[in-house]
């Protein structure tokens, strides 16, 4: 920036430019694009900002490239689709005294959108190996745990197991992630009764002695590790 003074507040994702802004009314940093040269943009930070005497917009004239602010190269209206108020401050400080400086966006539907903006990670080759054992598996006990999935990988794999099970099955199913646990839940293929007997036959065996605690943890069949699949 020109003599060393900041510029716009702005991230970087893959070949996007997305200005942090503030709405009126809210605490959220929101996400402005680059405007298309279609047509006439907006200044980073309105006029009367830039403009007085007062001793707080003397501050931001003197940390800010203020012919860099005002040029009108942001979008009106924020991803989500609201319409903004003013940049939010950065490097050089606050913008005004009621809203913090701030370095990333925290309004859950821009981050959403910016999530698109990133280039999407190669396929694991695990993928489709595992989306068949996992649906071999929800189609004899009608749920399935994958563990140890890569986040990357996750979006990938829920959606190549739900199209497998639709496809050989004819029925949709339900994914579920916590952290690297990915949960396959297909309620027409789960037979209930069949779980609540077994469940109610080990409880009434380990109360009435028919049967030791296990020394062991069982065997779980519907559990499916990643890690196990190594291609090489």
């Amino acid at each position: 920036m020109r003599g060393g003074l900041h510029g716009p507040n702005v991230i970087t994702v893959g070949e996007s430019v997305l200005l942090l802004v503030a709405v009126s009314g809210g605490e959220a940093v929101h996400l402005a694009r680059w405007h298309e040269p279609t047509g006439p943009g907006r200044g980073a930070v309105p006029d009367h900002y830039l403009a007085g005497g007062d001793s707080e917009r003397e501050a931001v004239q003197r940390r800010y490239d203020v012919e860099a602010l005002r040029q009108p190269i942001w979008e009106h209206t924020t991803m989500c689709g609201r319409v903004w108020a003013l940049m939010v401050g950065g490097d050089g400080g606050t913008l005004s005294r009621y809203r913090e400086a701030a370095f990333a966006p925290t309004c859950r539907r821009c981050l959403t959108l910016m999530d698109r903006l990133f280039p999407a990670p190669a396929v694991d080759r695990r993928v489709p190996v595992v989306a068949q054992v996992v649906c071999d598996v929800v189609r004899e006990h009608g749920y399935a745990e994958v563990r140890q999935v890569p986040g990357d990988q996750l979006a990938v794999l829920r959606k190549e197991i739900r199209s497998l099970i639709r496809q050989q099955t004819g029925h949709a199913v339900q994914t579920l992630v916590h952290g690297d646990l990915l949960l396959v839940v297909c309620d027409p293929l789960r037979d209930a009764e069949a779980e609540m007997r077994a469940a109610a036959e080990a409880v009434e065996a380990v109360l009435f002695g028919d049967q030791p605690l296990p020394a062991a943890r069982p065997e779980r069949p519907w559990v499916v590790t990643w890690t196990a699949w190594d291609l090489g």
